[in-house]
């Protein structure tokens, strides 16, 4: 294979996983907002572009919705990224693909809300056990599951 084809295809996979996850993570985002906040998928759009721009983008129009979506899949990407090139550095995800995915899933939710999160400038609420449970569960098989699996099909070929 070629250094341009594997570089393509390395691309390719990196941009699959990180569009999958970050489609499934909104599509999650959006129904668990709307049922604990009654969030429309609009609002949950710029409550992400409020981590960057402040409160105020809650209500803050269409740019604010695109902004939101960019962050999203910003930060999905960059999951997908971190997980492809530290596969094939270490054997535990090679090894134990399922289980890497939902630990990954699970630092994910770990870093955005122990570390991103409190660092931006989203209105901040009370800690919702609830809510923190079902986060960690949708980015556990919703997130890092999904970036796995296809990571891992790229390198078992």
């Amino acid at each position: 294979m070629t250094t341009e084809i594997k570089n393509k295809s390395e691309l390719m996979t990196i941009l699959k996983s990180g569009f999958v996850a970050g489609n499934l993570d909104a599509v999650a985002g959006v129904i668990v907002y709307y049922i604990w906040f009654g969030f429309n998928p609009i609002q949950v759009l710029q409550f992400i572009a409020s981590g960057v721009h402040s409160p105020t983008a809650i209500g803050g129009g269409a740019m604010m919705v695109v902004a939101g979506l960019i962050y999203h899949f910003i930060i999905a990407f960059v999951c997908a990224i971190i997980y492809f090139y530290a596969f094939p550095k270490i054997a535990f995800l090679r090894n134990n693909k399922v289980i890497a995915g939902l630990i990954f899933g699970l630092g994910i939710w770990l870093v955005m809300n122990l570390l991103v999160l409190p660092n931006s400038n989203i209105p901040k609420g009370p800690f919702d056990l609830g809510l923190a449970i079902v986060g960690i569960l949708w980015h556990m098989t919703l997130v890092g599951l999904p970036i796995a699996l296809i990571t891992s099909k790229y390198y078992d070929k």
